[in-house]
């Protein structure tokens, strides 16, 4: 195995990582909520997704049209997924409204300022701040309720735990890149990128940590019976 294959494969964490939380939540199948069955999507979507430009990659193609649909796609997801966890229903008027204005900016950004052959870092940004404050809303809700007795026992709390991570981390890691980048400090923004595989390892542990917080919940349940 040459070194750019075995190099390609190290920077394919955000393939390997998701894929070892789909096995977890495949093997926990029967302990899991049937609400989590977006999480299932979101996984399969994500590996599909990452594999798919990796291999892109690989072969010097450019992917970059693809981050600019994806990155609609997961704040339309995403943003749904979390807040549906945080109160059990969504207000579709809201909703819609909020992934609009979205969808707007996202065009606009398209034919104004960065095209589809060129990263998205702007729509990228937006959509990781989008996600951050439904994170955060999650997180003041939870502390309003009686779960925040045993919130370490919550799946849901290490789910949405990641997703804040993830995205807290790469709005900030994106602010110091594009900084280094106008002061054409190339080395110096590869450097801070690369924080990006830390944050991306971190996530995907807490989703199945958040996952294996079901079985827990499935195995006091049958000691209480």
């Amino acid at each position: 195995m040459n070194n750019s294959v075995l190099a390609q494969i190290i920077r394919s964490d955000d393939t390997y990582m998701p894929l070892i939380s789909l096995i977890i939540y495949l093997i926990l199948w029967s302990d899991i909520n049937r609400q989590e069955m977006m999480l299932l999507i979101y996984l399969v979507i994500s590996i599909v997704f990452t594999a798919v430009t990796n291999v892109m990659s690989f072969y010097k193609m450019n992917n970059l049209a693809l981050y600019h649909f994806y990155t609609l796609f997961e704040t339309a997801f995403l943003s749904y997924y979390i807040i549906k966890q945080t109160a059990n229903k969504v207000n579709l008027r809201w909703y819609i409204l909020g992934v609009g204005v979205f969808f707007v900016f996202w065009l606009v950004n398209i034919f104004m300022w960065e095209p589809l052959n060129v990263y998205n870092s702007n729509t990228s940004c937006l959509s990781y701040l989008i996600v951050v404050a439904c994170c955060m809303y999650y997180m003041l809700q939870l502390a309003k309720s009686d779960k925040i007795l045993s919130f370490q026992k919550q799946p849901s709390f290490w789910i949405v735990s990641a997703f804040f991570v993830f995205s807290a981390a790469s709005v900030l890691v994106f602010a110091v890149y594009r900084y280094y980048i106008s002061l054409n400090m190339l080395e110096e923004a590869k450097s801070v990128y690369r924080i990006i595989h830390l944050a991306i390892v971190t996530k995907f542990i807490m989703l199945s940590v958040g996952l294996l917080c079901y079985k827990r919940q499935s195995s006091q349940q049958l000691l209480l019976l």
